[in-house]
């Protein structure tokens, strides 16, 4: 990459790592709040689903503002918004004003809690914007030969962010309380989006030109589908299905972890409970998630797509079943878990450049956001379903599930190698 597209690769990396580290703050305390509001856990549960549920319902509402928008507005809207809505989630909760009980569906809420909820949809709406604002950032202002390797940065920063979030957290709980940690956020949030306004005036941001777009529209749905809605709606099912498996993986793996393993050992006189060994094991596995897309953003630039999506899809089914299947010892546990996630999310640069060899310029925004919104509503039930079917079987029986839902999500990508699903336009390589 070169010297400007190499900074600005990073850039969009930061900021998605930025997006997800945010949002990974708020699991981690679901357990504390539960006590200070002497709430039961489902209601305060609630809190990361409505923010995840927000997300993808404003998905395609974003991804067609983003086609037709300057992105320099919309990605700083995006974290202003996040900061904004952290404040006011801290501020909520800790109001005297706000704290009494009101009847909802046959059910109290303390109202402190509600004003959270509220700051959590209203989080999830601007943090929406991220992904339409973001991919067609990368595709305007990254050289098609790096696109593999930005895309690997891109993806691969996420799952950073997601475990740098509750390591932070854990350590600064010690020292200050939580609303505190969350005003301050907030307020790096607005300073972040401040700075992404001032510094993407040196990229291009501006979507392709209306006119350009218009005369492409009229024509767009008699064209041939095999170069753009077939394939597209054989990577929205492989996306959507592959979510409920990374979903549920991702939410239960730390319980997993906790109930089968339970693992406790006292290190200098402090006693390390089964609930920080889990964490640590998801760590590893997030950090591991990380690190493989920065590797297949390379493997990107060299390989098809969509063989490194199959690859990923076997790969991860093994690893597991692995889990599933096999009483591991620790260090076997840690190498499967790394497994894991270099296999289940190792995928995102491959799919993420497939999508952009299919997708149009001027309809790439909301084409991420199609897909994203269908990953997001499928994969939000999975740890209901996965954790009911653990109430009922253990989650050993879960995760196999888990297994062959991954191996069905392959299915739409093999298909992709019919000329009669997909067609691909005689520039690609």
């Amino acid at each position: 990459m070169k010297y400007n597209s190499s900074n600005f690769a990073l850039l969009m990396a930061f900021t998605h790592g930025t997006d997800h580290f945010a949002r990974r703050m708020i699991p981690p305390l679901i357990p504390l709040w539960a006590f200070f509001f002497g709430a039961p856990l489902w209601q305060i549960a609630l809190l990361p689903a409505i923010q995840i549920f927000s997300t993808g319902l404003f998905q395609i509402p974003s991804g067609i503002v983003a086609d037709s928008s300057d992105r320099r507005i919309l990605l700083p809207l995006a974290f202003g918004t996040h900061g904004v809505t952290y404040v006011l989630f801290a501020i909520g909760a800790t109001s005297s004003v706000l704290a009494f009980e009101v009847p909802l569906f046959g059910h109290l809420f303390d109202c402190r809690l509600l004003v959270m909820m509220l700051a959590m949809f209203l989080s999830g709406a601007g943090s929406s914007l991220l992904h339409p604002a973001g991919y067609p950032l990368i595709t305007a202002n990254i050289p098609a030969e790096s696109k593999g390797r930005a895309y690997g940065l891109w993806g691969s920063s996420a799952k950073f962010g997601d475990g740098l979030g509750p390591a932070a957290l854990g350590f600064l709980v010690i020292y200050w309380d939580w609303p505190l940690i969350f005003i301050g956020l907030g307020i790096f949030l607005l300073v972040y989006a401040f700075f992404l306004f001032s510094i993407l005036k040196e990229y291009d941001t501006l979507p392709t030109s209306s006119k350009k777009s218009t005369s492409k529209s009229s024509s767009f749905w008699k064209s041939d589908p095999r170069s753009y809605v077939f394939p597209i709606l054989a990577i929205l099912a492989y996306f959507s299905i592959r979510g409920i498996t990374a979903d549920g993986i991702g939410a239960l793996f730390p319980a997993f972890i906790d109930e089968l393993y339970g693992y406790t050992f006292e290190i200098f006189g402090t006693v390390v409970t089964s609930t920080s060994t889990a964490s640590w094991y998801f760590s590893v596995l997030l950090i591991s998630a990380g690190l493989s897309q920065l590797i297949v953003g390379k493997l990107v630039d060299m390989y098809d797509s969509r063989v490194i999506l199959l690859a990923c899809v076997l790969t991860g089914a093994i690893s597991i079943a692995t889990l599933a299947v096999v009483e591991l010892s620790p260090s076997n546990l840690l190498l499967v878990s790394i497994a894991i996630g270099a296999t289940l999310w190792a995928s995102a640069p491959a799919r993420d450049a497939l999508i952009n060899s299919i997708a149009p310029p001027d309809r790439e925004g909301r084409t991420f956001a199609y897909l994203w919104t269908g990953a997001l509503v499928l994969g939000a039930a999975s740890p209901v379903i996965i954790g009911y079917i653990g109430d009922i079987a253990g989650l050993r029986t879960g995760f196999l599930y888990l297994v062959f839902v991954l191996l069905i999500s392959g299915i739409p990508i093999a298909l992709l190698y019919s000329k009669r699903i997909y067609m691909p336009s005689s520039n690609q390589d």
